[in-house]
C-alpha cells in the first residue's frame, strides 16, 4: 500500500482523507499492526486503481492495470445483459445482488454508473417509445436505479473540498431528474460541493437558492426535448435576475445531443455532454 500511495504522489493524510479514515490507520496499514476490512480494502483497490487480488498478493502491478483499462464486462462478474434482464424482469432482488456484486469487487462508482445505470436507462426509453414497455415499468425501472444509486453512495466520498457550492435542477415540470443525480453524486464523490434540488422546483425558490448559497455554477439538465424552452426561460430569468454576478450556467441532457450548438441555442454559458465535460469546465471557471 505504501509502494502504491507514493507512486499516485500521496502523503499518508492525503490517502487518509480520500478513503474517509485517520492518518494514524493509514500508518498503522502500512507498517502491518492493523488490517483493513473486506469494504475498506474494496476502496483502497479504487484509490490507487488496483485490484483486491493486487493489494492481497495474489497478482502482479501489470495484470492489475491491465484489469483497470479493459472494459467494465470483461472485469465484472456480471454482463450489462444480465443487469438488464433482471431490471425488465423487475428482479429487485437480483439487481441488487448485482451491484452488490461490483462493489465488492472495487469496480468504480463512475464504471457502475456509466456502464449500467445510465446505459440501462436510455435502453429503457428506447423499449417504450417502440411501445414494448409500459410507462409503469418504466417508472418502476427508474424507481430501482435510484435505489441503487443510494446503494452506491453509501461509499466515502471524499469531504468537499470546494467551498462555493454547485447547484443542481432541471426546469419547469421536466420529471427526469436520475441523470444529473448522477452526476452530482459523481461530483460529490470527486470532492466537489454539491446541493441538488432536483425536479419540481419553482424558478423564484431556484433564484433564492442561487442568492442564498452564492454557487460558484448551477447545473441544469434536460431530458425530454419538450421542456428545452423551459431551460432557456430558466436560464434567461437567472441572468436577468443577477446579471454579470449571476453563476455560470452549464446545461447538458438527453434533449439537447441533437443542437448544433446547445450552449449558444439555450443561452447558457457552457454545454456539457458528460460527467467529464462539467469537471472540464468546473476547473477552468
Amino acid at each position: 500500500m505504501k509502494e502504491l500511495r507514493i507512486k499516485h504522489q500521496l502523503t499518508q493524510k492525503e490517502a487518509a482523507k480520500a478513503l474517509g479514515i485517520g492518518q494514524t490507520t493509514i500508518a498503522n496499514y502500512e507498517n502491518g499492526t492493523r488490517v483493513p476490512d473486506l469494504e475498506k480494502t474494496a476502496e483502497i483497490a479504487e484509490l490507487f486503481g488496483v485490484s483486491v487480488d493486487y493489494l492481497i498478493g495474489r497478482e502482479g502491478y501489470s495484470a492489475a492495470a491491465e484489469k483497470k483499462d479493459s472494459p467494465a464486462q470483461e472485469t465484472a462478474e456480471y454482463a450489462f445483459e444480465d443487469y438488464m434482464k433482471a431490471l425488465v424482469d423487475g428482479d429487485k432482488k437480483t439487481v441488487r445482488k448485482i451491484i452488490l456484486s461490483f462493489l465488492r469487487q472495487g469496480i468504480p462508482s463512475a464504471t457502475i454508473y456509466k456502464d449500467y445505470i445510465e446505459r440501462s436507462l436510455v435502453v429503457t426509453g428506447e423499449l417504450w417509445e417502440k411501445g414494448e414497455l409500459p410507462i409503469w415499468k418504466e417508472h418502476f425501472i427508474s424507481e430501482i436505479s435510484m435505489e441503487n444509486m443510494s446503494l452506491i453512495k453509501r461509499r466515502k466520498f471524499k469531504e468537499a473540498e470546494n467551498s462555493r457550492p454547485i447547484l443542481a435542477v432541471v426546469p419547469g415540470a421536466e420529471q427526469h431528474s436520475i441523470g444529473i443525480r448522477m452526476i452530482s453524486d459523481m461530483l460529490e464523490s470527486h470532492g466537489y460541493n454539491v446541493i441538488f434540488l432536483g425536479s419540481g422546483i419553482p424558478a423564484d425558490n431556484i433564484l433564492q437558492a442561487i442568492e442564498a448559497n452564492k454557487p460558484r455554477a448551477v447545473l441544469i439538465s434536460v431530458t425530454m426535448p419538450y421542456h428545452t424552452d423551459s431551460a432557456k426561460m430558466l436560464i434567461q430569468t437567472i441572468k436577468q435576475r443577477f446579471g454579470t454576478k449571476s453563476p455560470t450556467l452549464m446545461i447538458g441532457g438527453n434533449a439537447l445531443q441533437y443542437l448544433q450548438n446547445p450552449a449558444v441555442e439555450t443561452g447558457a454559458d457552457l454545454y456539457c455532454a458528460d460527467l467529464e465535460g462539467v469537471i472540464r469546465n468546473l476547473n477552468r471557471i
